[in-house]
């Protein structure tokens, strides 16, 4: 009788072997074989992170500290070194705006990548803190993140936009009376992006009132050497 066996690891000695190397299936203590989603895999290992802006009641303020969306003054941005990779999981915006203040408001929630440039330092901004997802896990992040630019960063270019949502409402010439309660979007693909350093991610939301807005945003981080082709 075949009898197959695999290595029973579930918090230590969890590493990705060389290209072409001989690997062990990887099965929980107690015998179970691992069949969660390979996502949930690396974040076990300890290679997914977040970074949140905005807490309880006190939210960032949109555009730049102002209203319409800035290039280079972004809500949150994830800075990717060189070297490293980064796969964009999950990002959660909700925005409250404000009242009405003419018949027609719009508010854009955008994410966009900067492909070639990483993280300088300039401009004024909020250090903010980044956090494994596995929390017992030592292993610390190698990118940098930063919200609530309020002067430009980074020269960035943003070379392609991940995705974008637009909401307008026409209050029909009763303005006064009219407020959004809440604008929510989850950019959460099935088939993730590989973001290879140096490069940015940006989320950026706001329009033309002041709106107040809480992002997290999740991902994997790898060694660009996992993938490399």
């Amino acid at each position: 009788m075949t009898v197959v066996m695999g290595k029973g690891r579930q918090s230590t000695s969890i590493a990705r072997e060389p290209e072409g190397a001989d690997v062990f299936l990887r099965a929980l203590r107690d015998g179970t074989v691992i069949e969660s989603d390979w996502r949930q895999a690396a974040i076990m290992g300890g290679f997914g992170y977040m970074v949140s802006d905005g807490s309880f009641t006190t939210g960032q303020t949109g555009g730049g500290q102002g209203t319409v969306p800035v290039v280079r003054q972004p809500e949150v941005m994830i800075s990717v070194p060189n070297g490293y990779c980064i796969l964009p999981m999950r990002v959660d915006v909700v925005i409250q705006p404000g009242s009405f203040a003419t018949v027609a408001e719009e508010t854009h929630i955008l994410i966009a990548v900067d492909e070639l440039t990483a993280f300088d330092a300039v401009g004024t901004f909020d250090t903010l803190s980044v956090y494994n997802l596995n929390t017992v896990c030592g292993k610390t992040s190698v990118c940098t993140a930063a919200g609530g630019f309020s002067a430009d960063g980074t020269a960035t270019t943003q070379d392609f936009e991940v995705a974008h949502w637009v909401s307008n409402v026409d209050a029909s010439g009763t303005e006064a009376s009219f407020m959004w309660s809440q604008f929510n979007v989850v950019y959460e693909p099935k088939r993730l992006m590989v973001i290879n350093g140096p490069a940015m991610v940006t989320v950026h939301f706001g329009g033309s009132i002041v709106a107040n807005g809480f992002t997290t945003v999740q991902w994997l981080e790898f060694p660009e050497t996992a993938f490399a082709i």
